[in-house]
């Protein structure tokens, strides 16, 4: 983790850059994912990967879930790049999303949606849990799996072995009462991978270089900002919206 040269639009500051550097992960100007490597012997087929959309399997370029929560048409649009291995990123959901969607969200001020940024070079198993995620969205349960994934991130339940973070997962499945045969075939077969990738890309040409990196109408808020910063530049953005 490094401080970021960036600062957020809610101010600047030595504070300010004291607090990016304290609230989140990252790894600077990371490279393309890399795929990472495990004993995959307890898996039927191989562990997925980041791909791009040439070499992933055909089945898979149309492949796209919705990640959204809230009015699409609300005036203000959140769009969070997040790594389900990221401490902070779990630090937001656990306390600051639950207030955002009572007051924002699910009012119909906000739109929030999720996009994939695994950071590889520091977290091993972020790619698996972002394929776990989108898998799990193919039969609407996105963000059940998204807080049950960094639920357990926080517990130290996964993150050390692939194989085992797998089976961990589809455990998460079956608790979530998704169907866990469909999931790991969809996992298994990279069906997201093109998305994973595409997400990634944009992050990077946004100048995303750590999580959780958020765009709020376009400007970026970085790192796991208590709440009042985020009311702050909410409703900023809501009277520039005219709201």
């Amino acid at each position: 983790m490094r401080p970021l040269s960036q600062t957020p639009t809610v101010g600047r500051g030595t504070m300010l850059l004291v607090a990016l550097a304290l609230t989140a992960c990252g790894a600077g100007q990371a490279a393309a994912p890399s795929a990472p490597t495990a004993d995959t012997a307890t898996i039927t087929t191989a562990v997925p990967t980041v791909a791009s959309a040439a070499t992933a399997p055909a089945a898979a370029s149309a492949a796209t879930v919705d990640r959204g929560e809230g009015d699409p048409n609300a005036p203000v649009k959140v769009i969070e790049y997040s790594d389900f291995q990221c401490p902070y990123c779990a630090v937001f959901v656990r306390e600051t999303l639950p207030q955002l969607k009572a007051e924002y969200i699910d009012t119909g001020k906000v739109y929030f949606e999720y996009r994939d940024f695994p950071i590889t070079e520091i977290h091993g198993s972020a790619v698996l849990a972002a394929h776990a995620a989108n898998c799990a969205a193919v039969q609407g349960n996105f963000f059940p799996m998204h807080d049950r994934l960094f639920q357990g991130q926080e517990a130290g339940e996964w993150g050390e072995n692939l194989s085992e973070d797998f089976a961990v997962f589809l455990g998460y499945a079956r608790e979530l009462n998704i169907d866990a045969q469909a999931l790991q075939d969809c996992v298994q077969g990279q069906q997201f991978a093109p998305q994973i990738a595409q997400d990634y890309q944009e992050a990077l040409a946004a100048g995303v270089e750590s999580t959780p990196h958020f765009l709020v109408n376009g400007a970026p808020l970085i790192g796991a900002q208590p709440f009042e910063v985020w009311q702050r530049t909410l409703d900023a953005a809501l009277e520039e919206s005219g709201q």
